[in-house]
């Protein structure tokens, strides 16, 4: 999904043409090796990680100016903190292998009106200083991604991060999960299970799908569906 995501939307299309080393990860766009100057002055890289707005697999303007950060506090090339975007200090587990120490906050007038336009303003922010003290520092890599990770999802699940559980969530990961009977409790459980990342939903239940079970279950089943029996077994 991930390398469809990125030819399908033109701010993510071009982060990657411009040589920014970025990849979605869960319901998260990370931009890794952005060059920053620490507290002694040395060039070190770290991660940029926003959160990702999704109607389908098309981008919208980013929710939050917000972003969190892998790496130390970043300076200008003098030493002296770049207070000017300080916003929360922690050890962020935001799942999916990603975690942060800093959360950052520069909003520009108006917002960001794309996921390029906020994600190069931070790298930009950042990687200024390291300039000046090494030259040829720049987020712009021109690297391929690493492997992209499986999904059971056919579009990305953005929900979980949204809230601040995809460390919780990610816990289904290799889980299986078995429902016997599908009626009017089994089948708004098989509803919420299904958007979980659980490896595999077997499910059992012998009675015959009539009209009246439509109107107990979640969605709106086909009427030609009705009348027919589930497999005992379904994965």
């Amino acid at each position: 999904m991930s390398r469809a995501l990125f030819s399908r939307n033109p701010d993510l299309k071009r982060l990657r043409d411009e040589g920014y080393f970025v990849q979605q990860q869960g319901g998260y766009l990370v931009m890794r090796e952005v060059p920053y100057v620490d507290a002694r002055r040395e060039v070190r890289i770290g991660t940029l990680i926003s959160s990702l707005t999704l109607a389908g697999d098309q981008t919208r303007p980013p929710d939050t100016h917000v972003i969190h950060w892998d790496g130390d506090f970043p300076c200008h090339a003098d030493g002296r903190p770049i207070q000017g975007i300080s916003h929360a200090a922690g050890a962020f587990d935001l799942g999916h292998g990603l975690k942060a120490t800093h959360s950052f906050s520069s909003k520009p007038d108006g917002g960001y009106s794309d996921y390029h336009h906020k994600m190069t303003s931070y790298a930009n922010i950042l990687a200024g200083p390291a300039a000046v003290l090494k030259s040829g520092a720049t987020p712009r890599t021109f690297r391929e991604p690493e492997e992209e990770e499986d999904s059971v999802f056919n579009y990305v699940e953005t929900a979980s991060d949204r809230v601040g559980i995809g460390v919780l969530t990610e816990r289904l990961v290799n889980e299986r999960v078995a429902i016997i009977g599908v009626g009017g409790t089994g089948g708004y459980i098989l509803d919420f299970v299904a958007k979980t990342p659980v490896r595999e939903i077997r499910l059992f239940d012998s009675d015959e799908f009539l009209t009246h079970n439509a109107f107990r279950a979640p969605g709106a089943p086909s009427w030609r569906n009705c009348g027919k029996r589930p497999r005992r077994s379904n994965t």
